[in-house]
């Protein structure tokens, strides 16, 4: 059927489809398909790689090394917003259980890598210098694109036809008369 490698790749390509599925929002019926793919893709990721070439399993090695570090950082954050006070009331057990776990994926993330290497650290800086270089050129590119694009004049209202078709589909989706 699918060789070790394939089913990497399908995992990888049905992940994708579920966060895409799941970034559409409640207001599409599509997004309730999204966490139930990514939790398919993943199993299939971790359980079932099957027979892998070596890069095949360098690569398998590699997803299941990032999970580790990846799954305590993301329940941590999720925690740490959840209980904090600008998102709601602040509750500190969450907060501290958050940060403990945040802990646990840098702990693991440290204690993961192997020995410290000058060229590893050159490697990495010049990593985040070009991170950074592309996000200055983001925030610049759009600076200038709001700046340039100056204010337009209003739009025209809606005639009454037009008003009457977004009262119906408005009306038909949040179900008011």
């Amino acid at each position: 059927m699918f060789g070790g490698d394939e089913v990497i790749w399908i995992s990888l390509i049905i992940i994708s489809m579920g966060n895409s599925f799941h970034r559409m929002g409640p207001s599409f019926e599509r997004s309730r398909f999204g966490l139930p793919l990514i939790l398919l893709g993943s199993t299939f990721l971790v359980l079932l790689p099957g027979e892998l070439s070596e890069r095949g399993t360098e690569l398998h090695e590699l997803i299941v090394q990032s999970i580790s570090i990846a799954l305590p950082f993301v329940l941590g954050a999720i925690l740490i917003l959840r209980n904090s006070p600008t998102y709601g009331e602040r509750r500190i057990p969450g907060l501290v259980s958050g940060w403990i776990l945040v802990s646990v994926s840098w702990v693991v993330l440290f204690s993961e890598g192997n020995t410290f290497s000058i060229l590893g650290a050159t490697r990495g800086l010049f990593a985040l210098l070009g991170l950074l270089g592309g996000l200055i050129a983001v925030i610049i590119g759009s600076y200038l694109a709001e700046r340039s694009s100056g204010l337009r004049d209003e739009s025209a209202p809606l005639s009454n036809e037009e008003g009457m078709l977004v009262k119906t589909i408005l009306e038909r989706r949040l179900g008011g008369d």
